[in-house]
């Protein structure tokens, strides 16, 4: 995955390496605890007319994040999926 968002921060159009994350988490999205925010987060940042470089900030963010520090991560998602992508809150 880190590869993937590296691929993110140097791209020009984020769809492509968008894809490739939403790809490699399809088979772990019932296996992973945040596979399906990664998933949501990618398919709206991959998917819509964001510029570039809302996509590259997500990927630098994720790519600094300390992912055992689980509260961390969780605002992390809150984040992408909530403030920044819309989508709404349980």
């Amino acid at each position: 995955m880190r590869v993937l968002m590296g691929q993110v921060v140097s791209a020009a159009d984020a769809s492509i390496p968008a894809a490739s994350i939403m790809a490699a988490l399809h088979d772990h999205l019932e296996t992973e605890e945040f596979a399906t925010s990664l998933y949501l987060v990618w398919g709206c940042l991959g998917e819509s007319a964001w510029e570039p470089e809302r996509a590259a900030d997500a990927a630098r963010e994720w790519l600094a994040l300390d992912h055992g520090d689980r509260e961390a991560v969780r605002l992390y998602y809150d984040h992408w999926l909530f403030d920044v992508c819309g989508y709404q809150r349980p």
